[in-house]
């Protein structure tokens, strides 16, 4: 009979005894109480004590092979990295520990004479819990917690179980208890076996208590049928072999049982039980195995394609978890259909695997391609599968997949390099526009590597000093004076050297580091400002300009509460701080964000429209929203003079803007003749680097020298004032 067989035939209870081998069992078990009859026939006394030396002895090294069974096959599924990985008394429950004794516990699930699964580990001179398959909880009512805790003193001074974990020198061995002990959870005999790495040093070991009640209760039946048997000498050979035939055939039976049912929960550990498809454990086994055979040129090539499902997140939170997971299950079929899958538990390794890694993410394992370039079809083909509408709780729902693909076909790959390799692959397809694939290769790592190392700086880049505020002046158009401040970062990295904000600010955003990058450049402006205003009341800009992150925006009353805070340190009034939000950050949360604006607007904070003309602008957004003033994108503007169709646009959207009564301004002026057609075209305000380029602090005044109006077709200059 085949060890293993396809996954989907293990998701049902384990199968039952075949007929040849319960035939074998009877057999067996016929033999040995008839050799047993013949013994005792010679001697009635000396048969007596030496059947039930024998009996016993059957039964208890039938019930110890039964649990070294049972602890060998536990021990197959713990993790050995995960397992050692897991010392401190703080990760009892954590999600390293849930997910490093989720396999016992599913065991301990699927065999119900099991009682108690747990690991252990030796510390010096004692032996200490690691991982514990009991629910936390107090069984015995004694009002101590069951549940061993991570690093917990196991102080029963068992042989057995320090032979497991290698004893005078010894390596550990598979063992187990040679007779029942009883304390106040019941009696049991426990069985040990080694917890082996990769190398096949020993990790620990596994300890499976089996409840022997059912031993003890038949130690004392064979009791009583020898005491009765010692009457009549004949009847006591037919009972002794009668009880020693059922000993030795339920043992048979029960061992097969203990070993049918480790099976199953071994292949159930290893398959995902939504889907039904392979689990990550599964899938880093046969990428591994396909590794090897590229190694020892077996296999020519192997490909991974790593799938992630485009805003998953908006399924579920819109229609529900149930929703979500039946999207899951469909999208298994799908990808099952499109691909020659072989059944990843199955006799031929070297086929097709699909596996669910969790969540949204899919990966698929292609062992049969013919050139680097067949992986690439092989992803066109599943996004084609993917791309057709799925009927959801009577709806019709669109989910299409980013995917990034690894081709591996020399000596250098590892199975967490290749799965790693991939998933950069895949953000690089997130980054390119979403349903689409994407071809690892060296450049995405060294962007990866930078896009980290700017990530790691930027937690340290504030306390260091090593960003700063620059400041590029905000002028008047008509008077050439300058009216506010923009506030910008910069970032100067001791390995990256100068990095623009257009790199490290969607990094800061991403990684949530925005929010505190924020608050510092607040407090930091508003102070400048202040000083400003001491020392140059009359050339100090009126009012200090800075950027609203959708982070920012998010934090609802929080920002209300620093902004003042802010405010009240640095002794500004509210009309002195001009916060710039797009539109894009502001429609994530219309309702939310209205509100905030409009508490803000109460304070006498001013509010700008920043980007317009860019993306998705709407009129709309212009009329609803309390904004004071609306900044042209420097994009628009660089086309002003030679292009008609840009004049156009901007004199309307000017005029729309002063209808509404807004202020309007224009970024990115970098001329005379730009400045001219904006002021001729009724434009407010500008900045670019025809004023000034973003300078420090204690450069914007002289930076920021007055501008004469434009004056008819008098160009614009600089005066020396």
């Amino acid at each position: 009979m085949p060890i293993l067989r396809r996954i989907s035939d293990h998701t049902g209870p384990p199968p039952a005894v075949p007929v040849d081998d319960a035939r074998r069992d009877r057999r067996r078990a016929l033999l040995d109480a008839l050799a047993v009859g013949l013994v005792v026939s010679i001697a009635v006394g000396a048969a007596v004590s030496g059947l039930w030396h024998s009996a016993t002895t059957t039964v208890r090294e039938n019930y110890r092979e039964y649990l070294v069974q049972l602890a060998t096959a536990a021990a197959v599924q713990v993790d050995p990295v995960a397992h050692a990985a897991i010392r401190r008394p703080e990760q009892d429950n954590s999600p390293e520990y849930r997910a490093a004794v989720e396999p016992l516990r599913r065991m301990r699930a699927a065999i119900p004479k099991i009682r108690y699964l747990y690991t252990l580990v030796r510390d010096g001179a004692s032996v200490r819990f690691v991982l514990d398959s009991a629910d936390p909880g107090d069984r015995d009512g004694d009002g101590v917690e069951d549940h061993s805790a991570v690093g917990e003193l196991s102080v029963s001074p068992q042989t057995a179980k320090l032979e497991a974990l290698g004893w005078n020198g010894q390596p550990g061995r598979p063992t187990a208890t040679h007779r029942p002990y009883t304390d106040a959870w019941g009696t049991f005999m426990t069985g040990y076996a080694p917890i082996l790495d990769a190398q096949g040093r020993q990790e620990g070991v596994v300890g499976v208590d089996l409840d022997a009640s059912g031993y003890v209760a038949r130690l004392e039946a064979a009791r009583r049928n020898l005491l009765v048997g010692l009457m009549p000498a004949a009847l006591m050979i037919v009972l002794l072999t009668v009880t020693v035939y059922r000993l030795r055939h339920k043992g048979f039976a029960d061992a097969r049982e203990i070993a049918g049912a480790a099976l199953h929960a071994q292949l159930a550990a290893r398959r995902d039980r939504l889907t039904g498809l392979a689990n990550r454990t599964l899938f880093m086994e046969q990428l591994n195995a396909a590794i090897a055979r590229t190694r020892a040129g077996a296999q020519e090539r192997f490909g991974v394609l790593f799938l992630d499902f485009d805003h998953f997140k908006l399924i579920n939170d819109t229609l529900g978890h149930d929703a979500g997971d039946e999207l899951l299950q469909q999208i298994a079929v799908r990808l099952r259909g499109a691909l020659r899958v072989t059944d990843a538990s199955g006799e031929d390794a070297s086929g097709n695997v699909v596996a669910r890694f969790g969540g949204d993410e899919f990966a698929v394992l292609i062992n049969d391609l013919r050139t680097d370039a067949d992986s690439e079809r092989v992803a066109a083909r599943l996004l084609q599968a993917l791309e057709p509408v799925y009927a959801l709780g009577g709806g019709d729902v669109h989910s299409s997949a980013s995917i990034g693909i690894v081709v591996g076909h020399d000596d250098r790959d590892n199975a967490e390099a290749v799965i790693r390799n991939a998933d950069v692959a895949m953000y690089e397809a997130k980054r390119s526009g979403r349903a689409c694939h994407v071809v690892f290769d060296e450049a995405m790592h060294k962007r990866l590597t930078r896009r980290m190392g700017i990530e790691r700086g930027l937690r340290n880049a504030i306390g260091k000093r090593e960003i700063s505020l620059a400041y590029q002046p905000i002028v008047a158009v008509e008077t050439g004076r300058m009216v506010s401040a923009e506030v910008l970062l910069r970032w100067e990295h001791p390995e990256f050297g100068d990095i623009p904000p257009a790199e490290f600010i969607p990094i800061a955003e991403e990684s949530g580091l925005i929010v505190q990058i924020g608050e510092w450049a607040l407090l930091g402006a508003c102070t400048q400002l202040a000083e400003w205003r001491r020392e140059w009341p009359e050339e100090a800009p009126v009012t200090i300009s800075i950027n609203v992150s959708r982070a920012e925006l998010a934090l609802g009353g929080r920002l209300l509460s620093r902004i003042n805070t802010v405010l009240r340190r640095t002794g500004l009034p509210g009309r002195c701080l001009q916060l710039e939000v797009t539109e894009r950050d502001v429609m994530r949360d219309p309702s939310a964000c209205y509100a905030l604006m409009q508490q803000l607007r109460a304070m006498g904070v001013r509010l700008t429209m920043d980007d317009f003309g860019t993306g998705t602008s709407s009129l709309a957004c212009l009329r609803e929203y309390p904004f004071d003033s609306v900044k042209i994108d420097r994009s628009i503007v660089r086309g002003l003079t030679r292009n008609t169709d840009v004049m156009a646009l901007i004199h309307a959207t000017l005029t729309l803007v002063e209808n509404l009564g807004m202020a309007s301004a224009a970024e990115g002026v970098e001329d005379a003749a730009q400045l001219a057609v904006l002021q001729s075209l009724g434009c407010r305000y500008a900045q670019g680097y025809y004023f000034s380029r973003p300078v420090p602090a204690d450069q914007l005044i002289r930076a920021s020298r007055p501008l004469h109006a434009v004056d008819g077709d008098q160009s614009a200059i600089i005066s020396a004032a």
